[in-house]
């Protein structure tokens, strides 16, 4: 059985020590103080009630034995901790930014004890905290990585198979917006990129003028880029397939440019690097890029709506769906028909041709 034992505050308050001893787990206790419940009773009553729920979930998994003796004292941060250094968490191609959520759920909830991490009322709170900040779709995602965070702990043992997920804590998001630069938008994008260093401008060039990911984008390295045939490699897409984009010969002068004409760098160091050489993160692109939107007066452009503006400028100067669909590195030509109707009735490749057969010429 669950014990509760009173204490008497150096305030004269009353707290409630709540202990559960389960073999072979170890012992665990949390207390509840009457300030945070309201009355006495009140508090008195949650800690019974937590010693009791705990101890129904400790010898449920004795009997299923499943689970790791240090449960019922487990930290969520201990539990992230195991679940960011787990090499199939470290081996995600967006381990950075799963890395960087984490973090997040650490400095808001990391003393939270693991068995009661997913609350219903935490959760929900949390996620309000989060819409405070963020749209619903990046909301979805810190929550989808605590939720695999959870996940985790369920299947190695670290919490109990019977955790839940609550249900219906994901938010409605809006229909995927295609936001496009007008000629003056880019110009002035362009120039504040310019203005804020060499690499930012590089960056915002190769973003417009390959279109390709993000992530793609900040894996590329020197030895990708070849000038002779104005191309780049792209590695490890999100369809996980690589491909050669076409790099336009602006872009090529702006790369040519942040490498300098004195040190040449070695082949494998990464284009859009730190001082150190190392990848920029993409937490830290964003963060400069939001002072370049701002200071080009278009606060609303996401960097994601480079890889639009690229797509919607190759449609505009004639290039065909199919053309687009290779150069962004999309599977097939249907997801690139998202941009048909920038020129809507555009006369297709080829149309001069087949109205001549129509006119019986050859």
């Amino acid at each position: 059985m669950p014990t509760v034992e009173e204490r008497r505050n150096a305030d004269g308050t009353r707290s409630y020590l709540a202990q559960v001893r389960v073999k072979p787990f170890r012992p665990a206790h949390k207390t509840f103080h009457e300030r945070d419940h309201g009355s006495r009773r009140e508090a008195q009553k949650a800690a019974a009630a937590w010693g009791k729920s705990l101890e129904e979930t400790l010898r449920g998994e004795r009997l299923r034995g499943a689970v790791r003796r240090d449960v019922g004292g487990l930290r969520f941060k201990d539990l992230v901790g195991e679940y960011l250094a787990d090499p199939e968490t470290k081996a995600l191609r967006t381990y950075d930014e799963r890395h960087r959520q984490m973090c997040w759920w650490l400095e808001h909830y990391g003393m939270q004890r693991a068995l009661e991490f997913t609350s219903p009322l935490l959760l929900r709170e949390a996620r309000d905290t989060l819409s405070a900040k963020h749209e619903p779709p990046t909301v979805n995602r810190y929550l989808a990585a605590a939720r695999a965070c959870v996940n985790f702990g369920r299947a190695t043992g670290l919490l109990p198979t019977n955790i839940v997920w609550p249900p219906r804590l994901m938010l409605t998001e809006p229909k995927s917006r295609e936001r496009y630069l007008s000629d003056e938008e880019l110009a002035r994008v362009l120039e504040a990129a310019r203005a804020a260093s060499k690499l930012l401008y590089a960056a915002v060039m190769f973003a417009v003028g390959v279109g390709c990911r993000q992530s793609e984008q900040l894996r590329v390295r020197w030895r990708d880029i070849d000038t002779a045939t104005n191309t780049v490699a792209i590695h490890v897409t999100k369809s996980d397939t690589s491909r050669r984009a076409h790099l336009p010969p602006a872009v090529s002068q702006a790369l040519k440019d942040l490498r300098g004409k004195k040190v040449i760098p070695m082949p494998g160091r990464f284009v859009f690097a730190n001082a150190d050489g190392s990848a920029i993160k993409a937490h830290a692109l964003i963060d400069r890029w939001e002072k370049i939107r701002a200071a080009a007066g278009v606060p609303d452009v996401r960097w994601h709506d480079l890889r639009h503006a690229a797509a919607s400028f190759l449609v505009q100067g004639g290039a065909t769906l199919a053309e687009v669909a290779h150069q962004l590195g999309h599977l097939n030509v249907a997801t690139a028909k998202r941009y048909a109707h920038l020129v809507p009735g555009a006369k297709p490749t080829g149309a001069d041709k087949l109205n001549e057969k129509l006119r019986g010429k050859p």
